[in-house]
């Protein structure tokens, strides 16, 4: 399996493992169609793909703690803004590696 369809079905897979719980913890049903046009949109499109290329490209290495790891946050974030999404960031304890 070439190394794009794998991340393409490890994106899929997280998105499905993770969406009943989260879906779960507002709502006590889950809509499998719901599910399934998440599923399906996501192997219609290489954008999350394109989103961890860009992750490694342009921010590198992102050790915890470090201005990478910085960097690789905002980039992320600025990436779900750009599609429209809601994001909150939150401030975490993290190591900082030396």
């Amino acid at each position: 399996m070439p190394i794009l369809h794998r991340l393409r079905a490890l994106v899929v897979v997280t998105l499905v493992v993770a969406s009943p719980t989260f879906a779960q913890t507002a709502s006590p049903t889950v809509d499998p169609a719901v599910l399934a046009r998440i599923r399906d949109a996501a192997l219609k499109t290489d954008w999350a793909y394109q989103r961890l290329t860009d992750l490694a490209d342009l921010v590198g290495p992102r050790l915890s703690g470090s201005a990478g790891a910085d960097a690789g946050v905002a980039q992320v974030a600025a990436a779900l803004k750009a599609a429209g999404l809601e994001v909150t960031l939150q401030p975490v304890r993290v190591p900082h590696w030396v």
